[in-house]
């Protein structure tokens, strides 16, 4: 879990600011604006979330090796990654409920995925082992996500464009994948030759996304100059 929520940081560090930014814009009545900052705020996370999601399921047997000196903990990372979509965006609409006073929404949600996962934890654990505790992390994180992101969708009518929040990135990582595969740039640490590769991976992420907006990216430079 250290490893997968590390990129969180990241997420994490303007996350916050989402707070009082939003309560600004409920205060001004300014809801449109509200509106737009989410959907633009949900774009932006979409993005990153899979580009992460696609470098922890594709590597992840070299980051346990050059993590942890061992293999086994890759299946383990491999089996969670998918879960890094729902965590990062979940986190980014806590901070937006709590901009528009939903903080006891947020504890209520909070409050019932705890109840749930020591549920699954005491019943279900001492049955089936860390498939168990694997279990009971899929099912906390989809609930929190899931009663999260009906709460917004009640205050805040934002709208989510699956084909350039899903689609485009799952196809950008694809297509990434392949070309590293097909340049297999090999050097002789193996600490080096997978922080290349990933960093290649994700140079090929960002100029496919540049390339699928490029027309919005174009439209707002003219407007900035």
């Amino acid at each position: 879990m250290p490893v997968i929520m590390f990129a969180n940081v990241l997420i994490g560090s303007f996350s916050g600011l989402l707070v009082p930014e939003f309560s600004r814009l409920l205060a001004g009545g300014n809801y449109n604006r509200l509106k737009t900052v989410c959907d633009t705020i949900f774009k932006v996370t979409f993005i990153f979330s899979i580009c992460v999601t696609g470098v922890f399921i594709i590597f992840a047997n070299d980051i346990s090796l050059m993590v942890y000196q061992s293999i086994e903990a890759g299946k383990w990372i491999k089996i969670l990654s998918p879960l890094i979509f729902f965590m990062y965006i979940d986190n980014i609409i806590d901070n937006m409920l709590k901009g528009i006073n939903e903080q006891v929404s947020v504890m209520v949600c909070n409050i019932i995925d705890l109840v749930v996962t020591i549920s699954i934890i005491f019943f279900i654990v001492p049955i089936m082992g860390m498939y168990g505790y694997i279990l009971s992390i899929f099912v906390s994180e989809l609930l929190n996500f899931t009663i999260s992101s009906i709460q917004l969708k009640k205050k805040i009518n934002y709208s989510i464009n699956l084909k350039k929040f899903i689609v485009r990135p799952v196809f950008a990582c694809l297509v990434s994948y392949l070309l590293i595969k097909i340049l297999n740039i090999q050097v002789s640490s193996f600490s080096l030759n997978t922080i290349i590769q990933i960093a290649l991976f994700v140079l090929f992420y960002l100029c496919f996304m540049f390339i699928f907006d490029k027309e919005r990216i174009y439209k707002k430079l003219k407007e900035f100059y």
